[in-house]
């Protein structure tokens, strides 16, 4: 017998169930197509999110980081500041003097970074007070490619301890060039580590360039201020900050 035949044949009911079951199959066909489908986008969105990841890394990798600081000219200049001096000796732990800590670590870093090939611009070349906004202009004149800020750290709590690298907030390249002296500055002095912060001093909030201020240890701390004074350990700290700045330049300069 025929289909339409036998459809004849059956009563509303009867119709009325295969009609309903045909609906159903219908739909099912349709929820496993949008399914195949959402797969396959799925997948294709994916593979795309890779491709692009690979391309991100590759670039990074070329590039030396998007973050990493370029040099203006041939070569890198780059601004140290010592800060305090003269009359302004900063924080004291006996005969621990903050202005003769940040100089002493500032002309041993300036040596290495020589060395290195780079030039170097001292802020403040001898014991004298240079205000703050007579550092800030010094190193926009010197048209410094990035600034570093030397000082020692101080807390009422004079069991604090360790290194702390500041950053202007409004830039980027000084957030990246604070992770990366703060991890070699630990990894070369032992110090602990106190991470990087968002800093609000002139030194680099002023500054033309990406800067950072470096609080190296706390002189309020007995043992932390005679480990600052010691010229072993101010080569360590300098080595650090050393390193920390040439793994934050872009390569090829």
């Amino acid at each position: 017998m025929e289909r339409s035949e036998r459809e004849k044949q059956m009563s509303p009911a009867e119709r009325r169930r295969r009609m309903e079951a045909r609906k159903r199959r219908q739909k099912e066909r349709a929820r496993k197509k949008r399914i195949r489908m959402m797969i396959l986008i799925g997948g294709g969105i994916l593979v795309l999110a890779v491709i692009g990841l690979i391309i991100f890394g590759i670039v990074r990798l070329v590039s030396g980081g998007s973050n990493g600081i370029s040099a203006k000219g041939d070569t890198f200049v780059i601004a140290i500041d010592a800060g305090h001096g003269g009359e302004d000796i900063g924080r004291s732990n006996g005969e621990t003097v903050e202005k003769n800590v940040t100089f002493d670590i500032c002309s041993k870093l300036k040596t290495m970074l020589e060395g290195q090939g780079y030039q170097v611009v001292l802020i403040r070349e001898e014991d004298i007070r240079i205000s703050k906004e007579e550092r800030v202009q010094k190193a926009n004149e010197a048209q410094a490619d990035l600034l570093v800020s030397i000082h020692g750290g101080y807390s009422e709590d004079t069991g604090a301890s360790g290194a702390i690298s500041y950053y202007n907030k409004d830039n980027k390249q000084s957030n990246y060039l604070a992770e990366k002296i703060q991890e070699a500055l630990i990894k070369e002095s032992g110090a602990l580590d106190g991470g990087t912060l968002e800093g609000n001093f002139d030194i680099i909030s002023n500054t033309e360039m990406p800067a950072v201020l470096v609080e190296a240890g706390y002189i309020s701390n007995a043992d932390e201020a005679l480990n600052l004074a010691d010229d072993t350990y101010q080569n360590d700290i300098a080595k650090g900050i050393a390193k920390g700045i040439i793994m934050s330049l872009e390569k090829g300069k």
